[in-house]
């Protein structure tokens, strides 16, 4: 036999697969019952992560509108791009401005006049440079003096106020240095002297030969004017405030052809209707999850996994309710969701009127601020509900840590049982071991019998 493990002494019977046969029978219904148990919390558990996820979805969907800088944001837009970019802060007045970039800021550049061999040793000596009214100095040594050592000097010079220098090599052997200042505008400008001891390669040439310069690019503020009548300089290309709560980056001077650009700041009504819009998609799909997760087919009288639930149900209600109240706070003529174009429909979900939302927004736009914005408004009170559902104390956060309690019991279950039917399997492989001790027991006397019987006279053959 192909699953004879260990015949018996005695009864040549496989007693291991006896054995192996009466364990499996006593396994097999308390491993399928602990499979179904864990296949049955398995399938709570991945049916509330899928309601807690479409709740995460919404409450990120309504705290959009809920943030209190939902509603203060300003918008900013120009009629002709490349001169200017432009961002406001809810402190900017809505309104229009007509700006034209007269100069932008330029960072003063020197270029010395004097070219060297490259590896040329200039001697020793010092700079001083002064910017912005702040004045440095830098040492050279002799033997630290060519062109590439210099402009090392002056970058990594302690208090460097603001100058930076760079080698230019022509490609025939020769250098010269540039000096340019590190931040733009008139103030920036570089002013320098420099003193040399004429202990270098050439004597005559010396450090002061660098005392020479052409200006390559003049220190230049950035000038704009606005709506034809105020002028405003700045050291940077960057303008903050010259229009309250807006900052404005230059980046190209205005032309013949295009003489100005015309900033309009307003409310961010498009990021509005867009989080509103969400805010219904993001609804539709917590009730779309709760009615499949509930549903039951009677034609194929199949259920889903929370049908009869009753916190599903609960959650549905309250959210039902809660969006068809009128909000505490809000001021005609957006008293509630269903004056933005929002209405229920049979299976729970909701659907929007987009043009009357638009219309909405483009008219009463602090208005629906008020209904979601509020203390009292749509985004606060369904946060708070939401909150006793999904939160740390929430009835589904409990329900999660509930059911993987019960997890952890059919797991220790499994384990007792483990050694429950590693126990039993030794005391049936002890009776069947017994049994078959008894009938080699019961075989030796059976052949002691017979040949006894078998050496008895034959008492037929002498009567003949």
């Amino acid at each position: 036999m192909a699953d004879l493990k260990l015949p018996g002494v005695g009864s040549g019977f496989p007693i291991q697969s006896f054995v192996d046969a009466t364990v499996a029978g006593e396994r097999a219904p308390k491993e399928k019952m602990f499979a179904t148990r864990v296949t049955n919390i398995n399938v709570q558990l991945s049916a509330y992560g899928s309601m807690k996820s479409a709740l995460s979805e919404f409450q990120s969907a309504f705290k959009k509108l809920g943030d209190e800088e939902a509603f203060q944001k300003r918008s900013a837009s120009l009629s002709e791009s490349g001169f200017v970019t432009a961002s406001a802060d809810k402190t900017a007045v809505a309104g229009s401005y007509k700006l034209e970039v007269k100069t932008l800021a330029e960072a003063h550049k020197l270029g010395v006049d004097q070219s060297v061999e490259s590896k040329q040793k200039l001697g020793s000596g010092s700079f001083e440079f002064t910017v912005d009214g702040k004045s440095f100095g830098v040492a050279i040594a002799k033997d630290k003096s060519t062109l590439v050592d210099i402009a090392e000097a002056i970058n990594n010079a302690e208090g460097n106020t603001g100058v930076r220098a760079t080698v230019i090599n022509d490609g025939k052997g020769n250098s010269s240095l540039v000096m340019f200042a590190e931040k733009t505008g008139e103030q920036n400008a570089i002013s320098y002297t420099v003193s040399g001891n004429n202990d270098g390669d050439d004597a005559a040439l010396g450090l002061g030969a660098l005392a020479g310069f052409t200006e390559i690019q003049a220190a230049q503020d950035a000038t704009l004017v606005i709506d034809n009548t105020t002028t405003i300089t700045s050291s940077t290309n960057e303008v903050k405030n010259a229009i309250q709560g807006v900052t404005l980056n230059l980046k190209k001077l205005n032309d013949d052809e295009k003489p100005s650009t015309t900033l309009t700041i307003g409310y961010d009504k498009a990021t509005v209707e867009k989080n509103l819009k969400d805010f219904v998609a993001a609804f539709n799909k917590v009730m779309g999850t709760v009615n499949q997760l509930t549903s039951y087919n009677p034609e194929t009288e199949r259920a889903g996994p929370l049908n009869g639930d009753g916190t599903a149900r609960n959650l549905s209600s309250q959210i039902r309710r809660m969006l068809s109240e009128p909000v505490a706070g809000a001021v005609s003529p957006i008293k509630s969701l269903t004056d933005l174009g929002i209405t229920s429909k049979k299976d729970g979900t909701i659907e929007l009127d987009e043009k009357l939302l638009k219309k909405q927004v483009d008219e009463n736009f602090e208005k629906v601020g008020l209904l979601f914005s509020s203390e009292q408004g749509v985004a606060k009170k369904l946060d708070g509900m939401l909150e006793s559902f999904v939160g740390k104390n929430g009835i589904l956060t409990k329900k999660d840590s509930s059911l993987n309690d019960q997890l952890k019991k059919v797991d220790k279950e499994r384990q007792n049982f483990a050694l429950y039917i590693e126990k039993y399997e030794e005391r049936i492989y002890k009776q069947f071991t017994g049994m078959d001790i008894m009938v080699a027991q019961l075989n030796q006397q059976l052949t002691s019998v017979i040949s006894a019987f078998e050496s008895m006279p034959d008492f037929s053959k002498s009567k003949k």
